[in-house]
């Protein structure tokens, strides 16, 4: 499926120009034979300005680029009068910084697939269709759900998409505490709360189990989905939340995520929904000890002598975004409870949480092992 214009321009996307010329070649130009589709290129002259990687299976991903090509277009000009020109082919243009919104579509047989709207310069995302928790589409949904898209944006919606394309990347400060909006959809705002971050808490002389990639945040949802994108910390802090998660920090550090207050986070810190981590140490150098990880209390055994459960409870899975939707949070406050959030995890990292109530038992295990108060349990209301 290739967009329209009139589509590109509620989306966000940089328009193709009637000068600009449409050139397609296999999706996998280094080995022809390969090919599932036919990737298409467009050139305003010898500058590539758009690529549109495509597959057979409806899949595609359009971005904006500004390369510009020598010998024929054969060739990738240097950018720098040290540099060499590269073969243009789609291994050296996905090496090259494509820049502005792109959107992909993953269809076919991904059961999870749907469309992302986001852009590459603010490193932001404007619109996921599976976060905002819509239904898996193939190529017949995806128009039918542009469709829509088209007749539901009104004025101020595509005055706030071209303000998007054409935002300059920020970097913003957070802390421990912090209060944060974010959009589920285009309608509607979620709400959560940075609850650790954990590697300055690492810098200020704290000990966390070291298993975890890039710059860790411990965060957390609340049970709302408003249209209000301005509800206190007050009323905030009086809402159950789904259990916390570790995620990275890009979505804070680039301001997709706001910070709108900050509020000390109780002394207590059995009282705070952490993660619980456990397992056998990974470091090679200190393999034979059993690690406890629970937000900022850290604790270890010598393997020699403790049994260790033999599933994994390591917790060490991270992403940049949340492993919840809206439908989830919708059905958490539903249920005014977190069985939609527990049931809804059957093949991620919370399938391996040990605050996940069929684990009861062996939570109770690590706690007695551990030498951890049975009243630390973390089956909680989840206020804070």
């Amino acid at each position: 499926m290739e967009l329209t214009n009139e589509q590109r321009a509620y989306l966000g996307l940089e328009l193709v120009e009637p000068s600009w010329e449409r050139v397609e070649i296999p999706n996998n130009c280094v080995k022809p034979e390969l090919s599932t589709g036919k990737d298409i290129l467009f050139f305003d002259g010898d500058v590539l300005r758009k690529v549109i990687w495509a597959h057979d299976s409806g899949s595609f991903h359009e971005s904006a680029y500004h390369l510009k090509t020598q010998d024929n277009r054969t060739m990738i000009a240097p950018i720098t009068k040290r540099g060499k020109p590269k073969r243009l082919n789609g291994v050296n243009i996905q090496r090259c910084t494509p820049y502005g919104v792109y959107v992909e579509f993953s269809g076919g047989t991904d059961k999870r697939g749907g469309i992302c709207i986001a852009n590459y310069t603010t490193q932001q995302t404007y619109y996921s269709s599976s976060f905002a928790g819509e239904p898996f589409m193939d190529t017949d949904g995806l128009q039918m759900f542009l469709d829509k898209w088209i007749a539901d944006t009104n004025a101020s919606d595509l005055e706030e998409i071209q303000a998007f394309a054409g935002a300059k990347r920020r970097r913003c400060k957070y802390k421990e505490g912090d209060f944060f909006r974010f959009r589920y959809d285009r309608r509607n705002y979620g709400y959560g709360r940075i609850l650790l971050d954990v590697r300055q808490f690492v810098k200020n002389g704290g000990a966390f189990w070291d298993i975890l990639m890039g710059k860790a945040l411990c965060v957390s949802v609340y049970h709302i989905i408003t249209d209000n994108p301005n509800v206190s910390i007050e009323e905030l802090q009086s809402l159950k939340s789904c259990p916390s998660e570790y995620m990275m920090d890009n979505r804070f550090y680039y301001g997709e995520y706001e910070i709108i207050g900050n509020a000390p986070l109780p002394e207590n810190q059995e009282m705070i929904d952490y993660p619980v981590m456990y397992g056998r140490s990974i470091d090679g150098r200190d393999r034979d000890k059993i690690c406890y990880c629970r937000g900022k209390e850290y604790r270890e055994l010598p393997l020699a002598g403790n049994t260790l459960l033999e599933k994994d409870f390591r917790y060490s899975g991270i992403s940049f975004g949340f492993h919840i939707n809206q439908t989830i949070v919708e059905d958490c406050i539903r249920a005014n409870s977190n069985e939609p959030f527990w049931a809804s995890q059957p093949r991620v990292s919370y399938a391996y949480d040990l605050r996940n109530p069929i684990y009861q038992k062996e939570l109770e295990y690590v706690q007695r092992q551990m030498g951890i108060k049975d009243d630390t349990t973390l089956e909680k209301d989840n206020r804070f």
